[in-house]
C-alpha cells in the first residue's frame, strides 16, 4: 500500500514514486516509506521503468533536525539510509525528475537513481561538511562514480551550489528541460526504456553497476555471462525475429 510520504502509481510498464517530505526535508518516516515503495515497484509484475519525483518545489533539501539528532548506531545500513538503498536496489531503470534544490539527502536520493533529468531551476549541493557532517546515505561513494573524483571532491569539500547547466556539464544530469516539461520529459524517457527488452535493460543496468566494482577482465566476463543467459530467453528470440521481419518487437519479459 502507498504511503502519503512516498506514494507510488503504476501506469502500464511505468511506475512513479512521489515523495512528499516536510519543507523538502527527509526524516525516518520518509525513508521508511521510500523503502516500502521501492520494494513494491521492484516486485510489481510488468513494471519496466521507474520515475522518482516530488510534490514540493524542491526535490529535497536535506535531513530534518529530528533525523540528524537520531542515533544510527546499528550494524549494516544506517536507518536513515534504508530508503535510499532500497531505491538504488530497484532492478528496473530508475529516472529522477529533479526540480528546485537537490541538496544533501535530496542529492543522495537523486544519485541512487540511474538517470537524472533536471528542470532549469534545479540546483545541486552537498552542504553537509559546513555543519560538521558528511553525507550519510551513499553520497561520498555515488557522486564520484557519477562525475569523477575531482568534481565530486570539489562539491563535497566546498559545499558549492551548482546550477542545472553545470550539473549537465559534469555529467551529474543527462538532460535539462523547462520546468513545465520536466515530468513529460521523464515519462517520455521512461516510455522509451519500457519499450525495450525488459530483461536486457535489467541486465545492462546490472552489468554497469556491478562492473564498475570489478577489474576490466572480470567485468567483461560478467557481461559475457549475462549475454549467455539472455540468449536463452524468449525476448531475445523475439528481438531477432522482429529484426528479420522488419517490425517492432513484442517483448514479454520471458
Amino acid at each position: 500500500m502507498s504511503s502519503p510520504l512516498a506514494a507510488f502509481v503504476i501506469d502500464g510498464p511505468i511506475a512513479t514514486i512521489t515523495l512528499a517530505s516536510t519543507a523538502g526535508l527527509l526524516d525516518r518516516g520518509t525513508s521508511e516509506a521510500l523503502a516500502d515503495a521501492a520494494r513494491a515497484v521492484a516486485d510489481a509484475p510488468g513494471v519496466r521503468a521507474v520515475i522518482v519525483r516530488t510534490v514540493e518545489e524542491d526535490f529535497g533539501l536535506g535531513w530534518s533536525a529530528a533525523a540528524l539528532a537520531e542515533d544510527d548506531g546499528v550494524p549494516g545500513v544506517p536507518l536513515l539510509a534504508g530508503g535510499i538503498e532500497a531505491l538504488a536496489a530497484i532492478p528496473q531503470p530508475v529516472i529522477a525528475a529533479i526540480a528546485g534544490g537537490a541538496h544533501s539527502a535530496g542529492l543522495e536520493v537523486a544519485l541512487a537513481c540511474d538517470i537524472r533529468i533536471a528542470a532549469e531551476d534545479a540546483t545541486f549541493a552537498f552542504p553537509d561538511i559546513a555543519v560538521g557532517n558528511i553525507p550519510r546515505a551513499g553520497g561520498t561513494q555515488r557522486l564520484p562514480r557519477a562525475v569523477g573524483r575531482a568534481a565530486a571532491l570539489r562539491l563535497l569539500l566546498t559545499g558549492d551550489i551548482i546550477d542545472a547547466e553545470e550539473a549537465r556539464r559534469i555529467g551529474l544530469v543527462s538532460h535539462v528541460v523547462p520546468l513545465g516539461g520536466l515530468l513529460d520529459a521523464a515519462r517520455a524517457l521512461a516510455g522509451t526504456i519500457a519499450s525495450r527488452g525488459p530483461i536486457a535493460t535489467r541486465f545492462a543496468k546490472e552489468a554497469v553497476h556491478r562492473g564498475v566494482e570489478m577489474t576490466l577482465e572480470q567485468a567483461l566476463r560478467y557481461e559475457l555471462d549475462l549475454t549467455v543467459v539472455l540468449q536463452s530467453t524468449a525476448d531475445r528470440a523475439e528481438g531477432v525475429q522482429a529484426f528479420v521481419e522488419k517490425r517492432a518487437p513484442q517483448f514479454t519479459g520471458e
